[in-house]
């Protein structure tokens, strides 16, 4: 599981030294950094990610009036040195507490509880998620849809890419897309459905997944920032 994160400190100088100790956590993929939370705010409107490293003192608005501004859950690791801010800190239930200075160690074992605590909770999640039935090979199978992250359309049939394992279906693009959760897919061409959730980042013509671009149509490309922004 990789885990796309962002930096948000005003501290270029500590930016860079966290940077490059999080380069060599090989489960880390670097997205961005910012000096302040209205960048990152305006980041995130239009560009997912799982993690943030996330500094109190910030300027236009801390730290923490940032978090409350966060539209989806993800994972926060608050850099402070300022034992009140560790308080806050485990009182909002964020991922970690981290005091300078940092070492590769400390953030390492950060890192690595947080993708336990994302495994456990995809185990128990797995009992409730959202999970369509398919005939794949001459045999039922269930795929839950969260592991899906794109479609393809296959002549008579959707091919389908999910985190483990393909799938080829008989069935249409506009059938197979009724049976998957509409806040979560799109279509985004007559040949792809996208789980907006597994997107990185995208531009006008394409959306990145696991370093895979998915063309998107110029017919599909309204209805695609629509549902980017709902999420």
């Amino acid at each position: 599981m990789l885990l796309n994160y962002i930096i948000v400190g005003p501290n270029s100088l500590q930016r860079l030294h966290l940077s490059q100790l999080l380069k060599k956590i090989k489960p880390l993929q670097f997205k961005a950094e910012f000096s302040n939370a209205l960048e990152a705010q305006n980041f995130l409107n239009y560009t997912p990610v799982d993690l943030i490293f996330l500094s109190v003192d910030l300027p236009v608005y801390n730290g923490f009036d940032f978090i409350t501004k966060l539209k989806d859950p993800m994972e926060i690791i608050l850099l402070t040195d300022n034992p009140k801010d560790a308080l806050k800190a485990f009182e909002l239930n964020l991922s970690d507490c981290i005091s300078p200075p940092y070492t590769l160690s400390r953030l390492e074992n950060s890192v690595a509880r947080i993708l336990e605590n994302l495994k456990l909770k995809g185990q128990n999640n797995s009992l409730t998620e959202h999970a369509i039935e398919i005939k794949h090979n001459l045999k039922n199978e269930k795929v839950y849809t969260n592991n899906i992250k794109w479609v393809e359309a296959m002549g008579d049939y959707v091919k389908i890419i999910t985190e483990t394992k393909k799938y080829l279906v008989l069935s249409t693009m506009k059938d197979f897309l009724t049976k998957l959760p509409d806040k979560q897919f799109v279509r985004v061409h007559k040949s792809f459905i996208i789980n907006l959730k597994k997107v990185s980042h995208y531009s006008a013509s394409t959306a990145h997944i696991e370093g895979i671009d998915i063309p998107i149509s110029r017919n599909q490309k309204k209805q695609f920032r629509l549902s980017v922004s709902r999420n």
